[in-house]
Protein backbone atom coordinates (compact mmCIF):
# COMPACT_ATOMS: atom_id res chain seq x y z
CA UNK A 1 0.00 0.00 0.00
CA UNK A 2 1.35 3.34 -1.03
CA UNK A 3 -0.11 6.71 0.87
CA UNK A 4 0.41 10.21 -0.37
CA UNK A 5 0.69 12.78 1.90
CA UNK A 6 0.77 17.07 1.32
CA UNK A 7 1.81 19.79 2.95
CA UNK A 8 1.16 23.39 3.82
CA UNK A 9 4.62 24.58 1.83
CA UNK A 10 7.68 23.56 0.30
CA UNK A 11 9.77 23.75 3.39
CA UNK A 12 7.18 21.72 5.23
CA UNK A 13 7.35 19.24 2.91
CA UNK A 14 11.45 19.32 2.82
CA UNK A 15 11.73 19.41 6.26
CA UNK A 16 9.26 16.00 6.38
CA UNK A 17 11.23 14.17 3.99
CA UNK A 18 14.54 14.86 5.64
CA UNK A 19 12.55 13.70 9.34
CA UNK A 20 10.63 10.49 7.75
CA UNK A 21 13.36 8.86 5.78
CA UNK A 22 14.67 7.01 9.27
CA UNK A 23 11.37 6.06 10.02
CA UNK A 24 9.34 5.72 6.65
CA UNK A 25 10.41 4.94 3.07
CA UNK A 26 9.37 8.43 1.51
CA UNK A 27 9.88 9.55 -1.55
CA UNK A 28 9.28 13.34 -2.27
CA UNK A 29 7.57 14.06 -6.13
CA UNK A 30 5.24 16.66 -7.31
CA UNK A 31 1.51 16.89 -6.50
CA UNK A 32 -0.64 14.70 -8.96
CA UNK A 33 -3.34 16.25 -11.04
CA UNK A 34 -5.65 14.61 -9.68
CA UNK A 35 -5.26 16.38 -5.98
CA UNK A 36 -5.36 20.14 -5.43
CA UNK A 37 -2.36 21.52 -2.86
CA UNK A 38 -1.09 24.90 -2.13
CA UNK A 39 2.09 23.21 -2.19
CA UNK A 40 3.74 21.53 -5.28
CA UNK A 41 5.91 19.13 -3.46
CA UNK A 42 4.10 15.79 -1.52
CA UNK A 43 5.45 12.71 0.09
CA UNK A 44 4.76 9.10 -1.03
CA UNK A 45 5.35 6.51 1.34
CA UNK A 46 5.58 3.27 0.98
CA UNK A 47 5.08 0.52 0.07
CA UNK A 48 3.65 -0.13 3.45
CA UNK A 49 2.01 -3.06 5.18
CA UNK A 50 -1.85 -2.27 5.97
CA UNK A 51 -0.63 -2.20 9.73
CA UNK A 52 2.06 0.14 8.41
CA UNK A 53 0.04 2.34 6.73
CA UNK A 54 -1.68 2.95 9.92
CA UNK A 55 1.02 3.75 11.34
CA UNK A 56 2.37 6.18 8.58
CA UNK A 57 -0.91 7.90 8.57
CA UNK A 58 -0.50 9.08 12.23
CA UNK A 59 3.58 9.84 11.92
CA UNK A 60 2.86 12.01 8.48
CA UNK A 61 0.25 13.66 10.49
CA UNK A 62 2.74 14.60 13.22
CA UNK A 63 4.59 15.51 10.73
CA UNK A 64 2.00 18.35 9.59
CA UNK A 65 0.34 17.27 6.61
CA UNK A 66 -2.36 18.40 5.62
CA UNK A 67 -4.04 15.90 3.18
CA UNK A 68 -3.37 12.63 3.03
CA UNK A 69 -4.11 9.63 0.18
CA UNK A 70 -4.73 6.17 -0.05
CA UNK A 71 -2.69 5.14 -3.78
CA UNK A 72 -4.46 2.38 -5.94
CA UNK A 73 -2.45 1.20 -8.46
CA UNK A 74 -5.43 -0.37 -11.22
CA UNK A 75 -4.42 -2.09 -14.40
CA UNK A 76 -5.21 0.22 -17.34
CA UNK A 77 -7.65 -1.11 -20.07
CA UNK A 78 -6.00 1.13 -22.76
CA UNK A 79 -1.71 0.36 -21.90
CA UNK A 80 -0.02 -1.82 -19.98
CA UNK A 81 0.89 1.18 -17.47
CA UNK A 82 -0.73 0.80 -14.22
CA UNK A 83 -3.20 3.74 -13.15
CA UNK A 84 -3.42 5.65 -9.81
CA UNK A 85 -6.35 6.33 -8.31
CA UNK A 86 -6.28 8.08 -5.15
CA UNK A 87 -8.99 8.03 -2.18
CA UNK A 88 -8.86 10.50 0.69
CA UNK A 89 -7.63 9.49 4.38
CA UNK A 90 -10.17 10.55 6.92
Amino acid sequence: MLVFATFPSTHAALRAEQELTRELPVELIPVPRQIRSDCGFGLLAGPLDPPGAGRAVVILKGHGATGLWRVLELDSPTSRHKEKRYEPIP
